[in-house]
């Protein structure tokens, strides 16, 4: 009689298609095989019961066969969120061979429930080199770290910054965050149309950035660069994909550099991969990253980078991407995004990228097998 499916919980903070993790986790959703893992997800993006993000999986995942569970946004009430993921995961933790855990300063929660409820195979992801943009909040999340570090059984991290920032000595595997590759290659013809589309004129230099409208990602920095790029080279224009709670200050910042013509605020879109070939640029100031899906996908589609030093430099697995810390002069990160459009698009990333390991299919393929090996199938 042939197995049945390793059964997964994958508890991520949301499934808005602008955040990371949830891109990693639908990469993996896409190219698994279900005979022999099927996954569920649990997430705490709702708020009073009401899903958070307009963008999302949610129901693309359901309508494949998997199960979406919520409980209501842990920063809107800590202990409500404590009660709804204690009663959740008592009620369905039983179900799965293993809980795999995308928040690190939850899991003492997360798994600590889930080993009451006798899942053997507890993992703990870390996808970021750092707990928060604010100290208070590192500060308490340490403690947090610490003690869901107490019902872990496996630690997996997407860099090596990310695995010892979270689990110093011990031991963790290296997952990539891969990408379906062939969706991101530049295209010439869907440039031209796209760029029609926004009223972006084919000249025109397009400085671009992704992410989730919050602190993490530094797009009010992105946008003072910007607005100095701008006054030297009048026909440069900024692109920004994603959303979030700090659209309105990102707005604001927007009018009071004057520079509301040259900015374009696109949202979520189900074309993101294709936007890529709209860019000239692609720049990403964080604060802090562990390795970012979207400067995957950046360099999928041959687009030249420009990183904080808040970004790991494992993100630059091309080779092509420049880094300057976020104190260094304003001009000097103007003249860096200036070369690095100069330097043009470098069209073999994606056979490289192929070739270090970031395809969506063969990490997807490495992570059943290593489910496979903890239950003990291989």
């Amino acid at each position: 009689m042939p197995n049945k499916p390793i059964r997964v919980l994958q508890v991520v903070p949301s499934l808005n298609r602008s955040a990371g993790v949830a891109r990693v986790v639908y990469n993996w959703h896409q190219f698994h095989d279900e005979k022999r893992v099927h996954f569920d997800y649990l997430h705490h993006s709702v708020r009073n019961g009401e899903l958070m993000h307009d963008s999302r999986y949610d129901e693309d995942l359901q309508a494949d066969g998997s199960q979406v569970f919520t409980v209501n946004y842990a920063a809107d009430d800590f202990y409500r969120f404590t009660r709804e993921m204690k009663h959740t995961i008592e009620k369905i933790g039983g179900e799965y061979d293993i809980v795999h855990c995308h928040m690190p300063n939850s899991a003492f929660l997360v798994l600590r429930e889930a080993k009451k409820a006798g899942v053997q195979n507890r993992i703990v992801h870390s996808h970021l080199n750092s707990s928060s943009d604010k100290l208070l909040h590192r500060v308490r999340n340490y403690p947090l770290n610490t003690l869901g570090g107490m019902y872990t059984t496996n630690r997996i991290a997407c860099s090596q910054e990310a695995g010892r920032y979270l689990f110093g000595s011990k031991p963790f595997t290296i997952i990539n965050n891969g990408i379906a590759l062939e969706d991101f290659v530049y295209s010439k013809i869907r440039r031209n149309d796209l760029r029609e589309q926004l009223g972006l004129d084919a000249s025109a230099v397009v400085i671009g950035c992704v992410g989730r409208f919050v602190k993490q990602k530094n797009f009010l920095f992105a946008i003072q660069v910007f607005s100095q790029l701008h006054k030297a080279s009048p026909a440069t224009k900024m692109v920004i994909l994603g959303d979030g709670v700090d659209r309105n200050e990102i707005e604001n910042a927007v009018r009071s550099e004057n520079i509301e013509d040259a900015v374009l605020l696109l949202g979520v879109r189900e074309d993101m991969n294709e936007l890529y070939s709209v860019m000239d640029v692609f720049f990403m100031p964080s604060l802090y990253e562990g390795l970012p899906v979207s400067a995957v996908e950046a360099q999928a589609a041959g687009l030249p980078c420009v990183y904080s030093t808040g970004v790991p430099k494992e993100t630059d697995i091309t080779g092509t991407g420049v880094f300057l810390p976020l104190d260094t002069d304003m001009r000097q990160w103007v003249e860096t995004l200036e070369k690095a459009i100069a330097s043009g698009r470098h069209m073999e990333n994606s056979v490289m990228l192929e070739t270090q390991g970031y395809s969506a299919k063969v990490n997807t393929e490495l992570l059943m097998q290593y489910y496979e090996h903890l239950i003990g199938r291989e």
